[in-house]
């Protein structure tokens, strides 16, 4: 007997999104070309490592005919020439926007979007700046991911705190359904009736992509789901493999606090209810970022941390964090793993998880 696929989960298994339901793809089909859509922003020159390292496994591992659509408009002169050497390279000129974070991601993803489909592409995939492929297999994986019916698939981070979003560090659909459904990648696309509904029955954040899943939700249509396959995880978001086929970092440039640092916060638990309290009592919303303004303080140091040391681990040795992050090594006598043990846990939220 066949065994379900280990890397997609389905409606069904999501009590958020109900009776819709999902028949996985047992083949990839044809990808006979596809394209890869990137927005290239780097926080600064120090970043060139990082980019260096996505640029040189996206030839190393993707073996079918394929384009990169990109922008780099807030690259240094440095890695846009680094972008533009890449072979199959498409830079397209799109207008700056004053959009940041997520709505500028959407803003430039659309952007691409349009110009792959001005191309001959079979088959479209995000990726970011700091994802990229880590075996020579990807597509093939990637593709069998794929939901039959409505031609999408992409990274489900349930570990976030996720319910029904597919993040745009790898979403991967044929062209057909780009032309079918004609989503945007902005993260608050137009709010109708239909979408509140969407965001209401899922719980799900709106964010980059969001309109992507919208779309099929409306249509009682699902997507494949590309789930974390980390046997070992030196942090809960960071450093994650999905499918065994795409690794992404996570927080690049950004000593950040991530959703789920929020919702397992003992302090923002604690001071919940105070957010229901009539603001004439005087809990005002400064009281309350000064009540959890340490907290915040200590969960972002704790990220910029882990993020520093992920990061330098990398660059430096790939091939021995892909090793240890799909559980091929134990670590117990890596340097980088011993390094990781050191750092203290989050006082918020207690021991990274894989490595207590």
């Amino acid at each position: 007997m066949a065994l379900a696929n280990p890397y997609v989960m389905t409606i069904e298994e999501s009590p958020a999104l109900g009776a819709h339901t999902s028949e996985r793809r047992p083949d990839s089909g044809s990808v006979g070309h596809l394209a890869l859509l990137v927005v290239y922003y780097l926080k600064d020159d120090d970043d060139m490592d990082l980019l260096a390292l996505h640029c040189e496994r996206i030839r190393r591992h993707t073996h079918v005919p394929y384009t990169i659509y990109a922008t780099a408009n807030r690259c240094s002169p440095e890695a846009k020439a680094l972008v533009v050497a890449q072979p199959n390279v498409v830079m397209v000129d799109v207008p700056d926007t004053s959009y940041r974070s997520s709505a500028e991601h959407g803003y430039y993803l659309d952007a691409l979007l349009a110009a792959a489909l001005d191309g001959d592409a079979t088959h479209i995939c995000t990726l970011d700046v700091d994802s990229f492929p880590i075996v020579d297999t990807w597509v093939d994986i990637v593709a069998k991911q794929v939901d039959r019916t409505s031609q999408m698939a992409g990274i489900f981070r349930a570990e976030n705190g996720d319910t029904a979003l597919a993040h745009p560090s790898c979403i991967f659909a044929a062209r057909s359904y780009f032309e079918r459904f004609s989503p945007s990648f902005a993260p608050f696309p137009a709010l109708s009736e239909s979408m509140r509904a969407f965001l209401r029955d899922s719980g799900q954040s709106a964010d980059t992509g969001i309109d992507l899943v919208g779309k099929l939700w409306a249509a009682r249509m699902t997507w494949g789901r590309m789930i974390r396959t980390n046997r070992n995880d030196p942090h809960y978001l960071m450093a994650g493999v999905y499918a065994d086929a795409i690794f992404h970092l996570g927080g690049v440039g950004r000593g950040k606090i991530f959703r789920r640092d929020l919702q397992t916060s003992r302090v923002h638990r604690l001071s919940k209810p105070l957010e229901f309290l009539p603001k004439w009592l005087g809990v005002t919303d400064k009281r309350l970022q000064r009540i959890r303004a340490g907290a915040e303080a200590r969960m972002a140091s704790n990220n910029r941390a882990i993020y520093s040391l992920l990061r330098e681990w990398l660059v430096t040795d790939p091939e021995s964090m892909f090793a240890y992050l799909l559980g091929q090594t134990d670590g117990s006598h890596d340097p980088w793993v011993q390094r990781l043990e050191s750092l203290p846990p989050d006082p918020e939220s207690g021991p990274r998880r894989g490595m207590q």
